[in-house]
């Protein structure tokens, strides 16, 4: 009996000097601006190198071509860039996270039902939204969306384990909310240039500056949604969900692309997320500074 209380009093103290020990070094700009900068060079070569390896290969060798069975491994390596980055900064600096495993610190703690309440509302709006905005032709279609989620999941959830889980809040910690969110977004938005060179890609027959745009609005709502929830695996999820409702919008172009129709209720409906977004944001940091 006695040896099951000093063991739980040493596993209590353990997680407090853990957690004591991420403050303190939450504190140190330096070394918080050292492990953003370390993710976006693991995330960027490791992404990179992958994409541009398709490129090089449709344009010099005739290979890689999208849809191809070749094309999909550096294109889902290339994707796990974020998350495979995440993990080497958790491995690398563990001192400075309070959960004691990567899993923790994926699914974050036990869920009530307010978070599921709010969760379930995000998903609903989501699908609302791209209805509304790009138009979807077959409803019965959204099936596709619940068998195709593990897929979904590998090829684009998963870049939230890097752009929430690492990036915004160690920005965050620097500059707060509204500067980081954008910055995020614009580096999201460039970490995707690739894939406009890679002929067959959505993003091929979609304006980069809209893209852009979009992007910014999503890492404001996504940020919204990690906030309320303080689940990385909700983010997870939701990009999942996200690039599925788009993917019942695509519609093979008169090129052989895939396209989207985009039209001025796409800019309306992204425009009404972000205030909404942003309105949210404000309501839960309404005791702290979200502009320096």
């Amino acid at each position: 009996m006695n040896k099951n209380m000093k063991q739980k009093k040493r596993c209590l103290s353990c997680g407090t000097l853990r957690e004591r020990r991420a403050s303190l070094r939450e504190a140190s700009p330096t070394l918080t601006l050292k492990q953003v900068g370390l993710f976006l060079l693991y995330t960027f070569s490791i992404t990179w190198f992958c994409w541009l390896t398709i490129i090089i290969g449709n344009r010099y060798f005739n290979a890689l071509w999208y849809g191809e069975p070749l094309f999909w491994i550096p294109m889902l390596i290339g994707g796990f860039g974020p998350a495979i980055s995440s993990y080497i900064i958790y491995r690398q600096f563990n001192e400075d996270f309070a959960e004691e495993s990567f899993v923790k610190f994926v699914f974050g703690k036990k869920i009530d039902k307010k978070v599921w309440l709010i969760f379930g509302l995000f998903l609903i709006w989501r699908l609302f939204m791209v209805w509304i905005a790009f138009g979807i032709k077959n409803p019965i279609s959204i099936l596709y969306i619940l068998i195709s989620l593990p897929l979904l999941i590998i090829g684009g959830g998963l870049e939230e384990l890097g752009w929430r889980g690492i990036l915004q809040p160690k920005l965050e910690q620097v500059i707060n909310y509204l500067p980081s969110v954008l910055i995020v977004g614009i580096i999201w938005s460039i970490w995707h240039l690739p894939l406009w060179f890679i002929k067959g890609t959505v993003q091929t027959s979609f304006p980069f500056g809209l893209f852009l745009f979009s992007v910014i609005i999503i890492s404001f709502s996504f940020t919204t949604l990690y906030k309320y929830t303080n689940n990385l695996f909700f983010c997870v999820l939701s990009h999942a969900w996200f690039n599925g409702c788009i993917g019942l919008a695509l519609y093979i172009g008169n090129n052989g692309t895939l396209q989207l129709n985009l039209n001025w209720k796409g800019i309306v409906v992204f425009g009404i997320e972000l205030i909404g977004s942003v309105i949210l944001v404000i309501a839960y940091h309404r005791k702290k500074p979200i502009l320096c």
